[in-house]
């Protein structure tokens, strides 16, 4: 279609039209040479004229001769027609060629699709660098669907749980909707969790580790804090004479260590302690043969896991994929480190960032490829970044994140201001012959990175009190249908102390680190009201003077509560007493509850709260309030999960 015609001044690599029709800035134009060649260039600006007719300022781009891109060698004429560039001229000039990874449509022509090239991918690396709520974790979802569509192994270090939903259609109807436009359909893929602790990430499978043959190299990256000399050389012995002997494990090397006359064994056991109570090792650890397998992305789900622990995991797995491919026992395969800025940072040294840094360096030769995404590009290690020849950037507006991507090939002025204005899900890609805006396509699978919105808060209908912790619908979108309880319990306020008496047994319950226990007081009522009543040293005759009990069933009492260790007797020169100990002490439960709205099956408590009253007073003696509360289960077809901590019970 004719829309202008060249005006004013040209060049080989500029120049000016004024606009028959509208035009938009990145518009794909066309014009003719002196040789009648097909020349495609891009709107770089537009400027509005007074007679209501629009300049446009081009960049010339090129011309494809014999495979390679060219640029003209003599200046467009003026008077030069100028017209849209169609689906084909813009497809041979920037070798679109359809092939490889379909991840959307060019933003100033939706009639084109845009594909990479795994090879180039593998060879070279990747960089998705993008602010929170861009769509960066979207883009590589997309990414990930195509390289398992080319039945291509990846593994990703996922630090969110963000892409378990991969395993899912994708059933949202706004986005199904699109799915025509892009000419897909929603699909599922192969996907493996694993996580070092399957009880906080439901349906992952375990994650250990070899500890056989640990160089001293790996150990002190292991280490908390960084490895002395005095330390490095303990190790360095340890592992060289454990090694003459044969195979050896961590406790060995321990022992080793134990047995030296150095001053700084202490500290070096005492870290070596630490590394073994991760119980991130194991006898029988996972195999890396199962983790890399074609057409398979496995999970490295590191939901909820310490900091520290998630870099030593990071750094093991990537240390073990390095070393098995460099000998060709695993097949080649696509890395994928997530919040790279915490696995690779610049200006810290963390157990992750040395092996990081040896693939970004070395991986494509033997065939394993790595993609760092991060939402702070300015704190990702440079030596890292600097590697990744394709650079997928989605809207970065923080200034010094914008500095940190202005090294990138292709990157201009012109071009840092374009990433300031990108709407979300539009990326600008770089690597290639020239930068390219991308519509990034719907995903087939379900989206697992949605931020939650704190503004946007469900109506209440119909509440009850009970703890908040994880969702249904989050487990679902990771483990498929499950069904939701309401377990009944009592919660007892007592000054400033508050706990949790089981709505259907009647026992205790008390949290333990993010776990929830019954205790294993389980006494008759004269015994508890002992104890109620034993808040200090105490004689016979005193106890039975408070408490009002039959001396036969008060001595009964105290024997059944010596021998099972709820109270000691101290025989004194005056009198026998007696106290309670540490275990007789009543645990509390101090997790709020809050009112939500009932989405699954609320059960009816099997004790009355006049029962649960009666038990109380013998339990507290006095207390200031009583309220009906209910625990959350997630009960699936063969797992059960703790509503409030996440944790899979067996």
């Amino acid at each position: 279609m004719l829309i202008g015609e060249v005006v004013g001044k040209t060049g080989t690599k500029t120049f000016r039209f004024r606009a028959y029709k509208d035009v938009n800035k990145l518009d794909f134009i066309t014009v003719k040479n002196k040789d009648e060649q097909w020349i495609l260039a891009q709107i770089d600006n537009i400027e509005g004229h007074p007679d209501g007719r629009n300049i446009a300022q081009c960049i010339i781009l090129g011309y494809r001769e014999k495979g390679a891109l060219l640029t003209p060698k003599t200046p467009v004429k003026p008077s030069t027609l100028v017209y849209t560039a169609d689906k084909e001229v813009i497809n041979k000039t920037l070798n679109l060629s359809s092939g490889g990874l379909y991840i959307g449509k060019l933003d100033a022509n939706k009639d084109v699709s845009v594909y990479l090239d795994p090879e180039d991918l593998i060879s070279k690396h990747v960089g998705v660098l993008a602010a929170t709520g861009s769509g960066k974790s979207y883009t590589v979802a997309v990414i990930l669907e195509e390289l398992l569509e080319q039945n291509i192994p990846v593994v990703v270090i996922d630090p969110h749980g963000e892409y378990s939903t991969l395993k899912f259609k994708n059933d949202n109807p706004k986005e199904t909707a699109l799915m025509e436009k892009y000419g897909i359909t929603p699909k599922s893929y192969n996907v493996s969790e694993y996580s070092p602790d399957p009880r906080i990430n439901p349906g992952a499978k375990q994650l250990t580790f070899s500890d056989k043959n640990l160089t001293a190299h790996e150990l002190a990256q292991l280490f908390p804090t960084k490895a002395t000399s005095s330390q490095m050389g303990l190790l360095y012995t340890a592992t060289r004479e454990a090694k003459s002997r044969g195979s050896y494990t961590l406790d060995d090397i321990i022992t080793h260590i134990s047995n030296s006359d150095s001053s700084s064994k202490w500290n070096v056991i005492n870290m070596l302690e630490i590394i073994k109570d991760m119980k991130l090792f194991s006898k029988t650890p996972t195999k890396l043969l199962d983790i890399v397998k074609q057409g398979r992305a496995s999970l490295i789900n590191l939901r909820g896991i310490n900091p520290e622990i998630q870099a030593i995991v990071a750094f093991k797995i990537m240390s073990d994929i390095f070393e098995q491919r460099k000998v060709g026992r695993i097949p080649p395969l696509f890395l994928i480190v997530e919040e790279a800025h915490n696995f690779c940072p610049e200006r810290e040294v963390r157990a992750s960032s040395k092996i990081t840094r040896s693939i970004a360096s070395e991986g494509r030769k033997f065939g394993l490829g790595l993609c760092i995404i991060s939402q702070r590009p300015a704190r990702v290690d440079k030596n890292v970044l600097s590697q990744c020849n394709t650079q997928i950037i989605l809207k970065i507006t923080n200034p010094n994140d914008l500095k940190a991507v202005s090294y990138a090939e292709g990157i201009t002025s012109g071009l840092e201001n374009e990433i300031k204005n990108l709407n979300p899900g539009t990326a600008l890609i770089l690597g290639r012959e020239m930068p390219l805006f991308v519509d990034i396509r719907t995903r087939r699978t379900k989206h697992g990175g949605v931020t939650v919105s704190v503004t946007d808060q469900p109506k209440i209908t119909d509440g009850i009190m009970s703890f908040a912790g994880i969702s249904k619908q989050e487990i679902e979108m990771r483990l498929g249908k499950v069904k939701k309880i309401y377990y009944p319990c009592f919660r007892v306020s007592k000054s400033s102390n508050h706990y949790l008496i089981d709505g259907m047994k009647g026992k205790i319950l008390y949290r333990d680190g993010n776990r929830t226990r019954e205790s294993s007081m389980d006494l008759t009522d004269d015994n508890l009201t002992v104890l109620s009543y034993l808040t200090k040293k105490m004689t016979k005759d005193e106890l039975v003077q408070k408490s009002s009990m039959n001396y036969t069933n008060l001595i009964s009492s105290l024997s059944t509560l010596i021998s099972s260790g709820f109270v000691e007797e101290a025989k004194g020169s005056a009198a026998v007493t007696y106290s309670k100990t540490k275990k007789a002490d009543l645990k509390t439960f101090d997790i709020e509850p809050v009112l939500v709205q009932i989405d699954g099956e609320v059960l009816k408590p099997a004790l009355t709260k006049e029962q649960v009253y009666a038990k109380a007073k013998v339990l507290f003696n006095n207390f200031d309030d009583i309220e009906l509360v209910y625990y959350p289960y997630i009960i699936g077809k063969d797992f059960m999960i703790d509503g409030i901590s996440g944790i899979k019970q067996s």
